[in-house]
């Protein structure tokens, strides 16, 4: 029986032997071994179970690298990507390149700050990223026009039809004492859903912080804007 088949580049870049193009070179200078059958197809693709891939004669192996979870306070104006063309400042040109490999759990768009999780865990990511899992993400929203905190209510919760999307909030309410700053709670995760949220109300967003995702608290971490800590993934459970 045959299980999950990958593509032999990508097998080989996860065993160190450089990046998808560079063992591709490998591949076609016939240097690879599958089963101690020399291969030279780049369509070629493994089990990474049951088949012996050599390099050089020596069984290669994919690098297991222990799962890591980096908590980061993302300031205003950096971009949630590894590299755009129209942003030179993204989150990984703050963030040494160590971290260039890990995912981004649930991005924050350029103009919002606050609490960002990345891991090297690929199934983790998906687990605090997606609705599915039910990881609340809590914010600070601060409003230029306050519509009024009844109004809001009743929107965020019946759902605002917004470009084809029905947007929910599980709760939102008016900090004490704070003039038009509002706590909001979700459980999806929508493109830019808490702005277009109350600028359908007429209410535009000035500032949005990210203060909570699932049971991690960034107030609890003391980080300074654009200042990370790396921690161990059972932080999460």
């Amino acid at each position: 029986m045959r299980h999950l088949e990958i593509r032999l580049n990508r097998f080989l870049a996860d065993c160190g032997l450089g990046s998808r193009r560079k063992t591709e070179e490998l591949i076609q200078k016939g240097l690879i071994e599958i089963n101690g059958k020399r291969v030279t197809n780049l369509g070629t693709r493994i089990d990474p179970e049951t088949d012996v891939v050599s390099y050089l004669g020596d069984v290669v192996k994919p690098i297991v690298e222990p799962k890591k979870i980096l908590i980061f306070n993302k300031p205003i104006g950096y971009l949630c990507s590894h590299a755009d063309r129209f942003h030179e400042k993204t989150i990984f040109s703050i963030l040494p390149s160590t971290y260039k490999n890990f995912k981004i759990a649930g991005r924050l768009d350029l103009n919002s700050r606050g609490l960002l999780i990345l891991t090297n865990d690929g199934v983790l990511a998906q687990k605090i990223a997606h609705p599915s899992h039910g990881s609340e993400k809590e914010y600070l929203v601060t409003l230029k026009y306050d519509p009024g905190e009844k109004l809001i209510q009743t929107a965020f919760q019946k759902g605002i039809l917004d470009a084809g999307e029905i947007l929910h909030a599980k709760m939102v309410k008016l900090v004490p004492g704070k003039k038009y700053m509002y706590r909001v709670i979700l459980e999806e995760g929508k493109k830019r859903q808490i702005r277009r949220m109350f600028h359908w109300l007429g209410a535009n967003v000035v500032d949005l912080q990210r203060i909570r995702v699932g049971r991690l608290e960034l107030e609890k971490f003391n980080l300074e804007e654009g200042q990370y800590l790396l921690t161990e993934t059972g932080i999460w459970k």
